[in-house]
């Protein structure tokens, strides 16, 4: 056909995944999955590779893709290939082909194609249940009721005993009344309320409906059925709507479907058409949403990324009464083989932070579950599994009272990821995943979750990670963490470095080049603030800005808020049994900034050097930050910080005559009615005369842990016994 129209041949923009395999990209998986720039133009797209640039010799090609993402389903040969794509327009004329990008396939790319759309419809059992289970696995799953998992089955009998006596409310939620302040606490009880109401209701009917297709008992069937009902005679266009309130419309994308699939003998063909129906239209709002959003090509939206899986349940329950349910199913299915997850790869990081980690990645070993049956697909194959969870470990070694980076952090403590690391553990089979579930007596999830997760569950063995570094750093999410051990976060002193290519956009809004250091597993040197609901002023205004973190401002302002523009690199890293390095560069964050490179040299376990080189267009001034939840003691030139976990002295080395200050206010504070109590104080480090270029050296000591004496020594058992390490 001859070219009747040009591509949008760009190079990506910041904020987008980019076009995929990258020029002379070494893929990860066999096949690499496929990226590029959608067109307004195109209804549909063709892809070719080629072992040649001429494309003489085509080894791959399809044509009349739906999506700007494909990941073929089928392995390539190791070796050198050319890709380029082109769009057909609605009228069928094709463009001009796209830039050819060269990418290698190595011998051990791990295999992972997807399947074809035809060939996953093919998997899903003609009759139901269709979710985590079939006919057969049903039978298997009451073997296990009656054996080895009698005890959960009995907890979960309870459950729903407790249910049927005492049902939950099924009143529809409200909406917001006329002139409701948003994001304010009346905004925000309705807000999250209808959320909460909504899974009360629907999460009782998916239990109901389990315990019904395990146990044959009508009681269990009938109480479902009546509630899923209820739900289903709620408006989709209403109070839980997806673009209304997308909280409240996620969980009922895949919750109804559940308890529909498990009590489907039991529904009649006009409730069967009834809840299709309403399951139609909400899950045709989640569609339009992601592809609004183009999420193939910018699937930087933190929701989006947990509701496409939420539609693919949707989608293997209906696919065959809901004529666009297929479409949903290919698009989430692409997602997860072409950008999914957005915030990690394949060394483990998670930009978000650990909350946010642990959230997200809770919610998909649902549909890690569901890839499994009917799909037979393992998700953990996925090269990002493989260490996912050694975010955990290093983030967060057990004993560790709180998290870190990102939101919502603060009261993340290691007994509450236990139980998600131990899932992560059975499905990857890792040994130091499975120790840390066991420090904490974890025994697994509960409810039907938990019980379908135990009847996967294989026996994994145990090993404590003494064998491995104690610190590690994620690159591809910009983050080192710092561990003097990894066996006892009480005996453990921890510094956690971002500096990441992710910039400070989303949950992961915290400084380049800021610092965090943890005691005994407590904070001690922190980031400050606390959320009280997303994007509030105090969220926004202070939480999203530099001067919240141990960070540098320059002329008073901080780097580019919230956005991937502020950019941030891992340089260096270096860790050893007595002494550890990290060095970042984040000079791109700023406007008013041309360099700033900080290194933090740190002596285990008692000692950290933090070097800062920063260069300025202009003469500017410098502000050197750094937060706690105790008042700190000034002295000259000297900090002194007094924690339960111990005591520090921080000395500034360079530069001379800082004017230090210290205030406990915020600006601007949480929302009174959060009722935080939210007591932290901030100090500055100032210099005076404005220069272009300037030089922090600051020394750290933790008293009780290493006495200053020793530093001398602690240098010398480096140079002479750690190795040559070199800045």
């Amino acid at each position: 056909a001859t070219p009747a129209w040009e591509l949008d041949k760009r190079p990506a923009e910041p904020g987008t995944w980019g076009f995929r395999p990258a020029k002379d990209a070494v893929a990860e998986t066999n096949p690499p999955a496929f990226t590029w720039r959608p067109e307004d133009t195109a209804a549909s797209y063709d892809l070719e590779v080629a072992s040649d640039r001429g494309f003489e010799t085509v080894a791959y090609s399809v044509e009349a893709l739906p999506w700007s993402a494909h990941c073929p389903d089928r392995i390539l040969e190791p070796g050198a290939y050319y890709w380029r794509y082109r769009g057909k327009n609605e009228a069928g004329e094709v463009s001009v082909w796209s830039t050819v990008r060269h990418f290698v396939v190595p011998p051990d790319a791990v295999a992972f194609p997807k399947p074809a759309l035809e060939q996953l419809v093919a998997r899903i059992p003609s009759q139901h249940p269709r979710l985590f289970m079939d006919k057969v696995e049903v039978v298997r799953l009451q073997g296990l009721a009656e054996g080895r998992l009698a005890d959960r089955w009995q907890a979960l009998l309870k459950q729903a005993d407790k249910l049927l006596e005492t049902p939950p409310d099924t009143t529809e939620p409200p909406k917001y009344p006329p002139g409701t302040e948003r994001k304010g606490s009346e905004w925000r009880r309705i807000w999250w309320g209808n959320r909460t109401h909504g899974i009360k209701a629907a999460d009782a009917a998916a239990t109901l409906a389990f315990v019904y297709q395990l146990s044959g008992d009508q009681r269990y069937g009938e109480a479902a059925r009546t509630l899923l009902l209820a739900v289903c005679d709620w408006d989709p266009k209403g109070s839980t709507n997806y673009r209304y309130n997308d909280e409240a419309a996620m969980p009922l994308l895949y919750l109804p479907s559940r308890a529909y699939t498990w009590i489907y003998g039991l529904l009649t063909p006009e409730e069967r058409q009834r809840v299709a129906a309403v399951m139609r239209v909400r899950g045709e709002d989640c569609f339009n949403s992601l592809r609004g959003r183009k999420h193939l090509w910018q699937p930087y939206s933190s929701h989006h990324n947990r509701a496409w899986h939420k539609l693919g349940e949707l989608a293997t329950v209906f696919h065959d009464v809901i004529p666009e349910a297929p479409a949903w199913l290919d698009y989430g299915m692409t997602i997860f083989y072409t950008c999914y997850p957005v915030w990690g790869d394949a060394d483990g990081g998670w930009h978000e932070g650990q909350a946010y980690w642990l959230s997200y990645l809770n919610r998909f070993l649902y549909w890690a579950m569901a890839m499994q049956v009917p799909y037979g697909l393992n998700a953990f194959d996925k090269p990002f599994f493989k260490h996912a969870g050694d975010f955990g470990l290093y983030t967060c070694p057990p004993g560790t009272e709180s998290g870190a980076f990102g939101d919502c952090t603060n009261s993340l403590s290691s007994k509450k990821i236990a139980s998600f690391m131990g899932q992560m553990a059975a499905v990857a089979n890792n040994p130091y995943w499975q120790w840390y579930a066991e420090q904490h007596g974890d025994t697994g999830p509960g409810g039907y979750f938990g019980f379908l997760t135990a009847a996967r569950k294989h026996q994994v063995e145990s090993h404590p990670p003494d064998t491995l570094p104690s610190s590690t750093v994620f690159r591809g999410t910009g983050l080192a963490v710092l561990n003097s051990t990894l066996l006892d976060g009480k005996d453990n002193v921890q510094v956690h470095f971002k500096s990441s290519p992710f910039g400070t956009q989303s949950h992961g809004y915290n400084a380049n080049n800021a610092f965090l250091l943890h005691l005994r597993g407590k904070r001690t040197l922190i980031r400050s603030g606390q959320r009280d609901i997303y994007g509030s002023p105090h969220h926004k205004e202070w939480m999203w800005h530099t001067k919240s973190d141990n960070a540098i401002l320059v002329n008073g302002e901080g780097q580019y808020p919230h956005t991937v523009k502020s950019q941030g690199e891992i340089t260096h890293f270096y860790t050893s049994e007595k002494f550890d390095l990290v060095a970042g560069e984040a000079g791109d964050s700023y406007e008013t900034l041309d360099r700033w490179a900080r290194r933090i040299f740190f002596f285990k376990p008692g000692v950290i050097v933090i070097h800062d080189l920063l260069e300025a267009p202009e003469p500017s001034t410098f502000q050197w930050l750094l937060h706690a939840k105790q008042p700190f003691a000034l002295g000259t030139q000297m900090l002194y910080l007094k924690t339960d976990a111990g005591k520090l002295d921080i000395t500034f080395m360079k530069p001379t005559k800082l004017t230090l200050s210290q205030t406990s206010e915020f600006d601007p504070p949480p929302h009174d009615w959060a009722k935080l109590d939210l007591k932290e104080w901030h100090v500055t480090a100032a210099t005076q005369a404005p220069e272009k270029a300037l030089e922090f050296v600051t020394v750290i000591r933790m008293d009780n842990i290493i006495a200053p004496a020793t530093l001398a020594e602690k240098e010398s058992e480096v140079s002479s016994g750690g190795g040559a390490v070199t800045v």
